[in-house]
C-alpha cells in the first residue's frame, strides 16, 4: 500500500490559528464574564482580529457558543474519563451519562441550557467521529450490537440518536427544572432507569 502524506499549506495553518485564536479568546472571555456579557467585539477586541476574521469563521456567537461548550466536554472526558469495560455495556452506558450529567450540573443551568440554545441556533453539528464524546458513545453501542440478546432494527445514524437522547433529555428536563429539584428528582437514578430501559428493545 501506497503512504499519502497530506501537508498543510502556510497559509491553511495561518488560517486554523486565526480560528483557535477567536475560539481561545472566546472561552477565555466566557469563563471571566460570562457567555451572555460578551459580545463579539469583546472577542475580536481581546485577540487583536477585526469582525470580518470572526465572521469568516463563525456566521454568529451562537455558533462559537456551541463550539466552547462542546470542545470543553470533550476535554473534560479525555482528561478525567476512562471506560470502563470489564463492566456491562449497560452499566457503561449509565456511568457515562452520570459523568456527563455532573459535567454540566457543574456548569450550571444557565450554561447548560445555552449549549442547547446556541445548537439549536447556529446549526452546529456537533454529533462528529473524532470527538471524545461521541466516539466513546460510539464504543459503548458497538460492545452491545455485538450482544445476540441486542437486536435493534436501525441504521447507524438512527441507533446512535436512539442513545444520544437519553442524556439530551434528562439535561433538558433537569435545566427547565425547579431549583429545588435535587431535592425531590434523583436524576442519576433516572440516567440509570432510562440506560437500562435502552437496552429492552426486543
Amino acid at each position: 500500500m501506497m503512504n499519502v502524506s497530506i501537508n498543510t499549506t502556510p497559509q491553511e495553518e495561518k488560517s486554523e490559528l486565526t480560528r483557535q485564536s477567536l475560539i481561545n479568546s472566546a472561552k477565555e472571555l466566557f469563563i471571566k464574564y460570562g457567555v451572555k456579557k460578551v459580545t463579539i467585539n469583546d472577542i475580536c477586541n481581546n485577540c487583536g482580529l477585526t469582525k470580518g476574521s470572526f465572521y469568516y469563521y463563525f456566521p454568529s456567537k451562537n455558533h462559537i457558543v456551541a463550539i466552547f461548550l462542546n470542545s470543553g466536554l470533550d476535554d473534560h472526558i479525555e482528561s478525567n474519563y476512562t471506560l470502563d469495560q470489564s463492566l456491562s455495556y449497560r452499566e457503561q452506558l449509565a456511568n457515562y451519562y452520570i459523568f456527563i450529567f455532573d459535567y454540566f450540573v457543574n456548569l450550571g443551568k444557565q450554561l447548560t441550557g445555552l449549549s442547547f440554545l446556541s445548537l439549536i441556533n447556529a446549526s452546529v453539528n456537533v454529533e462528529i467521529k473524532g470527538r471524545p464524546y461521541v466516539d466513546t458513545l460510539a464504543s459503548i453501542i458497538t460492545q452491545a450490537q455485538k450482544d445476540d440478546s441486542f437486536d435493534i432494527n436501525m441504521n447507524e445514524e438512527e441507533t446512535y440518536y436512539y442513545f444520544t437522547t437519553i442524556i439530551t433529555g434528562i439535561l433538558m428536563e433537569w435545566c427547565i427544572s425547579e431549583d429545588n429539584s435535587n431535592n425531590i428528582i434523583d436524576w442519576k437514578k433516572l440516567i440509570k432507569k432510562k440506560s437500562e430501559l435502552c437496552f429492552n428493545v426486543n
